[in-house]
C-alpha cells in the first residue's frame, strides 16, 4: 500500500523539479545579464572620463588654443587624426573642446564628452543608449 503511494507521487512530480529550477534560474540569469550591463556601462564611462582626462592635461600642457589635437587625443590617443574609428566609437562631432575665460585668474581648457553610446543586452530594455555627458575642466592660469 505504502510502495503504490510514493509510485504516485514520484510519477505526479517528475515535472516540477524542472518547473522550480525554471522559476529559479530565468531571473537569475535576467538578473545576471543585467549585472554585466551595469558594469559594462560603469567601464566605459569611467574609461571615457579618463581619455578626457588626459587629454585635457596633455593640451594644458603643450597648446591649450589647438583644439583639434586635444580632440584627437580624446579619440585616437594621438594628437592627428587617425584612419580608425573613435575611442568606443566616438565621433568628431562627440568631443567639444573649449577655452573658458581667457585673460582671467579662472582661464580654463574644457574636454566635453556628449551622446556616447553603448549597448545594453538585458531583457525589454536592450538596444543602444547613450550615456551622460562627461565634463573636464582644467585650469590654465593667468596668461595676461
Amino acid at each position: 500500500m505504502w510502495n503504490r503511494m510514493s509510485r504516485r507521487r514520484l510519477k505526479s512530480s517528475r515535472g516540477s523539479a524542472l518547473v522550480e529550477a525554471a522559476f529559479v534560474l530565468i531571473p537569475f540569469a535576467a538578473m545576471l545579464i543585467g549585472i554585466v550591463d551595469f558594469g559594462q556601462f560603469l567601464f566605459i564611462h569611467q574609461a571615457l572620463v579618463e581619455r578626457a582626462r588626459y587629454a585635457a592635461r596633455w593640451g594644458a600642457v603643450t597648446d591649450p588654443t589647438n583644439t583639434t589635437a586635444i580632440q584627437n587625443m580624446v579619440l585616437y590617443n594621438q594628437p592627428t587624426a587617425s584612419t580608425g574609428s573613435g575611442y568606443f566609437g566616438l565621433t568628431a562631432s562627440m568631443v567639444q573642446v573649449t577655452t573658458q575665460d581667457s585673460g582671467t585668474d579662472d582661464y580654463r581648457l574644457v574636454v566635453n564628452i556628449t551622446n556616447y553610446p553603448y549597448q545594453v543586452f538585458s531583457l525589454f530594455i536592450s538596444g543602444t543608449y547613450y550615456g551622460p555627458n562627461v565634463t573636464i575642466s582644467v585650469p590654465l592660469g593667468f596668461t595676461g
